[in-house]
């Protein structure tokens, strides 16, 4: 009976979960056309008193998944309503609930980057192989709706944002990096850059700061805005070892001219029963090298 009435209530919420999101949107009057993924709409907002109900309405969901990669794409879903969330709360200026869930958006991201990881590691790279794609579509397409709001929020309230762009970029690119590997991960930040380029410079030059320090720890940097500067301290300290392993060859070459130069000289006077010839031979050998020495 007891489980029953758990099943009725469980159910009875999660109904009720689903339609409070249509009219709470509705009130708050999200911009139409904005989509991530397959989601356009991103249900109960942070600011509202019933966002407890889909808090638990998604904690449940994730119980009764049967598996993980299950449980990865319900995941994925709930990170593109954050994001539409998140960039709402900023654009209406609700600044410290933004701030606040700027932190639940990269939680739920990290979660999803742990659980997509645990598909990789017992399933193999072939069964996670579509998970990791949709994640780097939707999560290009969550990254394009959070940048459009920090270009709409003063400077001195950017932080929060920066933080969940710097953050959540670094958790996709290490998944991306242990899935596809290292050209992978290039590809992606390429199409991070251009999105970065169509910014206004003083915001462009905020979030390229973040984001060289996530990438150039991600993997190996491309020949980007991002990754440049790495890239010429990797050629520098290249340059200075080449021209040091020189060094080091040019004076053992030198070191083994010397060496056998003086061998011959102290070998020529000891040698048994040299004719003139040979006598001749050491003086003008002697005259050769006393002039080598003179030059």
């Amino acid at each position: 009976m007891s489980r029953l009435t758990l099943a009725m209530g469980l159910t009875i919420m999660i109904i009720f979960s689903a339609l409070v999101p249509g009219m709470t949107v509705l009130a708050a009057d999200i911009t139409e056309g904005t989509t991530i993924g397959d989601i356009s709409n991103p249900g109960i907002l942070p600011d509202s008193g019933f966002y407890f109900i889909k808090s638990w309405s998604r904690n449940l969901q994730l119980m009764f998944a049967r598996t993980d990669s299950e449980r990865a794409r319900l995941m994925l879903k709930y990170t593109n309503e954050d994001a539409l969330a998140l960039a709402r709360m900023y654009q209406i200026g609700k600044y410290n609930v933004g701030d606040k869930h700027a932190e639940r958006y990269t939680s739920q991201l990290h979660y999803l980057v742990q659980t997509m990881e645990q598909v990789r590691i017992r399933q193999g790279k072939s069964n996670s192989q579509e998970l990791v794609d949709k994640l780097q579509q939707n999560y290009l397409q969550q990254q394009e709706v959070l940048l459009s709001a920090l270009e709409e929020v003063p400077e001195e309230i950017q932080n929060g944002l920066l933080n969940a762009i710097e953050n959540s970029n670094k958790q996709v690119a290490a998944m991306i990096m242990a899935q596809k590997g290292a050209l992978a991960l290039q590809q992606y930040q390429e199409k991070v850059n251009q999105q970065i380029k169509n910014m206004g410079q003083e915001t462009k030059i905020r979030v390229q700061q973040r984001l060289e320090v996530v990438h150039g720890k991600a993997g190996e940097p491309s020949n980007s805005d991002l990754g440049q500067g790495a890239i010429n301290q990797m050629n520098t300290q290249s340059q200075t070892q080449t021209h040091i392993q020189t060094q080091a060859q040019d004076q053992a070459q030198m070191e083994n001219s010397t060496q056998t130069q003086t061998k011959q000289q102290s070998s020529q006077p000891n040698s048994p029963n040299q004719g003139n010839g040979s006598s001749s031979t050491t003086n003008q050998g002697g005259d050769t090298l006393g002039n080598q020495h003179g030059k």
